[in-house]
């Protein structure tokens, strides 16, 4: 793990956050909650999967409400979030929009209900000119699913 680095989340129902504290306990990273408006998404799966096609179709994603730190402080970004239609979530999208220019690497990890889909090459579609490494990607219900160790093995290559 490099020697300074951010874990900026994104988590709807708590699963991608709960990811996000494992890692900053291992590693001991600057941690923080990536937000959007509160009315954007409803607390329904079902209901934000429409308003969430409805962004992609569109190309109108939600506006990030965290103040993001000074990025230039850190080597790496690990970047996480859930597993929307086998895709990254949008809030995601807008905040991969925002770390346009980064200079270091930036590594996704997510966590998804069944499927991971094609997180890690949506991710990379989303990421522009980022320098993105190879992901952690847990299931909760499904395998991969979250194990100690392999968060570990993870974290070690980065």
């Amino acid at each position: 793990m490099a020697q300074q680095a951010l874990i900026l989340y994104y988590s709807q129902f708590g699963n991608t956050a709960r990811l996000a504290s494992q890692i900053h306990e291992m590693t001991g990273a600057d941690i923080l909650q990536v937000k959007v408006a509160d009315q954007i998404f409803p607390q329904d799966m079902e209901a934000t999967d429409v308003v969430y096609k409805k962004q992609r179709q569109t190309n109108r994603l939600p506006e990030i409400t965290t103040k993001l730190p000074d990025l230039s402080y850190y080597d790496d970004i690990l970047v996480g979030g859930p597993v929307w239609d086998g895709q990254i979530a949008s809030p995601v999208m807008a905040l991969l929009v925002k770390l346009q220019g980064y200079q270091g690497k930036v590594a996704p990890f997510s966590t998804g209900w069944s499927d991971t889909g094609n997180y890690q090459q949506d991710f990379i579609a989303h990421a522009g000119k980022l320098t993105v490494l190879d992901g952690y990607h847990v299931l909760t219900h499904a395998k991969p699913a979250y194990s100690s160790a392999s968060l570990m093995s993870w974290l070690r290559k980065l």
